[in-house]
């Protein structure tokens, strides 16, 4: 009986998460396919809370009734590995023509295994006892393992094609996370009893929401500037809708020996600086109509569109002049000084984010200021 109410509460506490999470998600969902499946997936895990505690509170002298829960409790697992899968998939691919080419393999299997569960319960609804089928349960795992292990292989595959490294950390993560639900149902195979999915499938998907919720939030809260999630979408927009008649580059901005001055100044007197170079660099660009982003811990990044290099150059060096009399930067916590880093994209060097990000190290306008 103890065991049967700890499950109880575990479902509660389960079904109250999910709500909190489709709650947030509601307004995505209505805009992005992804973030539709994941609230499907969202509204099956309740289903199974909600199914897996009643079929604890029924009578075990009702079986007709314990046998449907049961088939109701599979189609809402199947349907849950499948919600994962679609997530992923809308969420790594540029079409869904693939989709809709694959859409039988994918829900196929799903909707037969789903046929059989109720169909089993159907023929056998007065049989006893009320165990779930050994061959329905075998496949119940199969088919949930297989699409948890291709919503991470998607994610993985992304990650690997990925010619931005700021979106590239984002796929790698969710393929780690993917990995402890799919560990899970393979030690869930082996011990029927252990009741671990629920709270790790509720986990997972609760840190899924937090993670994507945090990778729309584009502004960083200490300077109020575009933050690396910004970055990365306005660098993926701007390269595909380049002005032929412009060349785009990237000043590459950091606060000069920033480590020290942290560990000699503490972290409230480096948040200080950072505001300040913040506001800095947006009164030097507010005329050019550059986007500004901070993307590290004391680095911040310009892009802009110019006719030659003689252009970034100059507004670089302006920078420069600027900074040497500027009350904001001589009047923070220690006189703040800078380097700066440019990088042009569509080289033949640069012909990725990636290296149109990496290419900024290596070429110096200024160099930092030595402690």
């Amino acid at each position: 009986m103890g065991i049967d109410a700890f499950r109880i509460e575990i479902d509660i506490i389960s079904v109250i998460v999910y709500l909190m999470i489709w709650y947030g998600n509601r307004e995505r969902a209505v805009l992005e396919k992804s973030a539709r499946a994941f609230q499907c997936l969202v509204e099956t895990s309740i289903l199974f809370s909600v199914m897996n505690s009643l079929g604890l509170l029924v009578p075990e002298s009702n079986i007709p009734i314990i046998r449907l829960i049961n088939s109701f409790k599979i189609i809402a697992c199947i349907c849950m590995g499948c919600c994962w899968f679609l997530s992923v998939f809308y969420s790594t691919s540029a079409n869904t023509y693939t989709l809709r080419k694959w859409l039988i393999p994918i829900i196929g299997p799903s909707v037969i295994v789903s046929a059989i569960a109720l169909v089993d319960a159907l023929m056998h609804l007065t049989d006893g006892p009320t165990d779930m089928n050994p061959y329905l349960w075998a496949l119940l795992n199969m088919l949930s393992i297989l699409y948890i292990a291709a919503a991470s292989g998607l994610c993985l595959k992304k990650a690997s094609k990925c010619t931005n490294k700021l979106h590239r950390r984002c796929f790698y993560i969710i393929a780690i996370v993917m990995l402890i639900p799919l560990l899970t149902l393979i030690l869930q195979a082996k011990f029927y009893e252990l009741p671990i999915t629920s709270t790790v499938f509720v986990l997972v998907t609760l840190f899924i929401h937090m993670y994507r919720t945090r990778q729309h939030i584009t502004v960083d809260l200490t300077t109020r500037l575009n933050n690396t999630n910004k970055l990365s979408s306005y660098l993926e927009s701007i390269t595909q809708s380049q002005d032929p008649a412009k060349r785009l580059f990237l000043l590459k901005i950091e606060i000069d020996n920033f480590k020290a001055r942290k560990k000699k100044h503490g972290k409230k007197a480096c948040v200080v600086a950072l505001q300040k170079l913040a506001t800095f660099l947006r009164e030097q660009s507010v005329q050019r109509g550059t986007f500004i982003a901070r993307y590290g811990k004391a680095t911040f990044a310009i892009v802009t569109e110019c006719s030659d290099f003689a252009e970034i150059e100059a507004f670089a060096n302006k920078l420069i002049a600027a900074s040497a009399s500027s009350t904001e930067l001589l009047q923070g916590p220690w006189p703040i000084t800078f380097s700066i880093h440019w990088s042009e994209y569509g080289t033949s060097e640069t012909r990725t984010i990636d290296t149109f990000l990496e290419k900024a190290e290596s070429n110096c306008i200024k160099p930092a200021t030595p402690l």
